[in-house]
């Protein structure tokens, strides 16, 4: 989506024209726990590394009671209030989270800021290329408070902060949810979409994800559960892949997993577990070639020294080594790397 460019000068003439015509300024409220469940739909947008609004800010970095700095900055819009940004470092350091946090930047902002930031229908947004959060740190009639819209654009700084090769986890989800949720299958089908942030937003998988994500700490905390709008059903959590996510931030998928195998003969064929989503690869070392095969027998991939293969929703393959019959009584070595 395209986002508007804002100058600090425009941002500041336009609070002098608010104060001159009497408006009443805006007011950064603190946080309650309370307020992550919410009845209604989060629209944000994902914004990557693309320019932001500039605006005016103040705030730092406030250490929580978990000793964990939080980058936490208002705009200048609202009136400097340190004990409500200490509260709101306190409220991100409640959600469930791991080393990220101390790398994401909390920008809080009225409507307008963040409609000038984020784009005109969005309710906030999450720049992966600068780790920077954009939200509200008011609530607005009508909208979901600012507490369900922090934890859902956090949702978005974990996945950007995770690997799920060979895929983006900010697209796709983390590696061990997205698994549960068949992400890759369903994108396979065209039944998700990831990565896409406008005509097929709802079947967006990183948007699930942060929605998920929403939901894993309502259970935390005890809150009432949101509705599930903003993204399709078939998006929803059932309780194996909340728990995926939940390893996913607290124990993040890092690499692949290295299998080694020797053996001799023309033909040898080893059955592999393929516990996650993501890419397979087959190394032979000697003459020969190598095969990644489906549980049928069918073929994914090979034909060479080396074979790989996305697996997506197969949960064993088959690597099936072929030697020339010169070399049968050889030993060779094979190499697996499996996620």
């Amino acid at each position: 989506m395209r986002v508007l460019a804002l100058t600090l000068a425009a941002a500041a003439a336009a609070a002098l024209t608010a104060a001159a015509g009497g408006a009443p300024q805006p007011r950064l409220e603190a946080p309650t726990r309370a307020d992550l469940a919410y009845g209604g739909p989060i629209r944000d947008a994902v914004v990557s590394t693309r320019m932001v609004a500039a605006s005016a800010f103040w705030g730092g970095t406030y250490t929580a009671s978990t000793g964990e700095p939080v980058m936490i900055f208002a705009s200048t819009a609202y009136p400097v209030d340190d004990a409500v940004a200490q509260r709101w470092a306190e409220f991100v350091a409640s959600l469930v989270h791991g080393p990220e946090l101390t790398r994401v930047r909390i920008n809080l902002m009225p409507p307008r800021e963040i409609r000038g930031t984020c784009g005109f229908t969005a309710l906030a947004c999450y720049d992966a290329g600068r780790a920077s959060l954009y939200a509200p740190g008011q609530d607005v009639e009508g909208d979901p408070p600012a507490e369900s819209i922090v934890a859902h654009e956090y949702g978005h700084h974990i996945a950007a902060n995770r690997a799920n090769n060979p895929w983006r986890a900010i697209d796709y989800g983390t590696k061990r949810w997205s698994t549960s949720m068949q992400v890759c299958a369903r994108t396979e089908t065209g039944v998700l979409s990831p990565g896409n942030e406008t005509d097929s937003y709802r079947r967006n998988p990183g948007e699930g994800y942060a929605e998920a994500y929403r939901v894993l700490n309502e259970r935390k905390l005890g809150r009432a559960e949101t509705p599930w709008e903003i993204v399709d059903q078939l998006l929803y959590p059932d309780e194996p892949s909340l728990a995926a996510l939940e390893q996913d931030v607290l124990n993040p998928w890092a690499a692949a997993q290295v299998l080694r195998y020797t053996g001799s003969g023309r033909t040898r064929t080893y059955t592999v577990a393929t516990p996650l989503d993501g890419t397979v690869r087959a190394t032979l070392r000697g003459k020969g070639s190598v095969q990644i095969l489906r549980p049928t027998g069918t073929r994914l991939a090979g034909g060479g020294a080396t074979a790989a293969a996305t697996v997506c929703s197969l949960r064993t393959v088959r690597v099936r080594v072929t030697r020339p019959a010169s070399v049968a009584k050889t030993a060779f070595a094979l190499t697996v790397t499996r996620p």
